[in-house]
């Protein structure tokens, strides 16, 4: 084990110091408790390893070398790297969704505590419940911290370092401030929890109102594109055969000049208008449901299968049908 740690660690130098320490702060917001040596190591490894076999397989099977294979090695490395943050991006929004959806009813319970005549540090050790997720081991950790040399208010505040969320560490800043000055912390807290409840309210609503552009979209892209796509290209191919046979005629003269698009040619431009629009497509999803335009990515594979899906089905369908 301690070999293949050395191995990851080499691998992991190879990537830029800046890159590293946003890795390292992205597994905090994580909760992956695996060194960013580890975890990026073995990301490095994996893509050089697929940049590896893209370079030398076609160079095994065909004896030559272009620099068509060194690029796509490179494009393979990239891919993996920004396949391995994907993950993480994805874990990281994932925590921070979990952890929002408890807040009110850990805000509310910490504020019943205090009602109860408990101490802060006493009403948030109690209120770490296992039904809190990855809330209650942020609660304690913070707990934990506090035993030592540093103050509460300073150990609360932390936990916004650990967890990607503007609405908790609003909601912790808060928190501290009312400690500070002595305000009715109890309800503050409740308060506080029913605009967090309410906020996250309008924001379901929100998504289940704009549904309707979602569905939209998808068949825009999974349905309607590749229709049309795979019509163009039948059509390509039936003038293509009257020029061929010389059957142009009849009033359809204006069909008897050169095609200077091909099938063939067609048939990669739909591969790559069917990729874009699919990534574009689950960007703008992402910025329907979550406001946040990578978030919609964690779609985009199934948006491409079904896309290409309905294009070689229609296709295929047209072919048979008028072939």
């Amino acid at each position: 084990m301690r070999a293949k740690e050395r191995i990851y660690t080499i691998f992991a130098r190879l990537t830029p110091f800046a890159y590293r320490r946003v890795i390292k702060q992205q597994l905090v917001y994580a909760g992956i408790k695996e060194s960013v040596e580890i975890w990026l190591g073995g990301a490095t490894a994996l893509g050089l390893l697929f940049a590896i076999s893209i370079s030398i397989i076609p160079f095994a099977l065909y004896q030559r070398f272009e620099l068509l294979y060194l690029l796509g090695g490179i494009a393979g490395f990239l891919f993996v790297e920004f396949l391995f943050y994907l993950l993480l991006y994805f874990k990281v929004e994932d925590r921070t969704r979990r952890i929002e959806e408890v807040l009110p009813d850990a805000l509310q319970l910490i504020a019943a505590n205090l009602r109860a005549g408990m101490t802060p540090y006493q009403a948030l050790k109690l209120s770490a419940r296992k039904e809190f997720g990855p809330f209650k081991e942020e609660m304690d950790h913070a707990t934990a911290l506090a035993l030592g040399t540093e103050s509460f208010s300073e150990v609360l505040l932390k936990i916004s370092k650990r967890v990607k969320s503007d609405m908790l560490e609003r909601a912790l800043k808060l928190f501290t401030t009312a400690m500070h000055s002595g305000g009715h912390l109890a309800q503050l807290l409740e308060e506080l929890s029913k605009d967090i409840a309410e906020t996250r309210g309008l924001k379901k609503e929100l998504v289940t109102n704009t549904r309707t552009y979602t569905m939209f979209i998808l068949f825009t892209i999974v349905i309607g594109t590749p229709l049309l796509l795979a019509i163009a290209i039948h059509f390509v191919d039936v003038i293509s055969e009257m020029q061929t046979a010389n059957t142009v005629g009849f009033g359809m003269a204006f069909l008897a000049g050169e095609v200077a698009i091909t099938s063939d040619f067609l048939l990669k431009v739909s591969i790559v208008l069917l990729t874009v629009t699919s990534i574009l497509a689950s960007m703008l999803i992402g910025v329907i449901q979550e406001g946040k335009s990578s978030y919609g990515l964690r779609y985009a594979l199934f948006i491409m299968f079904g896309s290409f899906t309905v294009f070689f089905i229609v296709k295929r369908l047209i072919t048979g049908f008028f072939g």
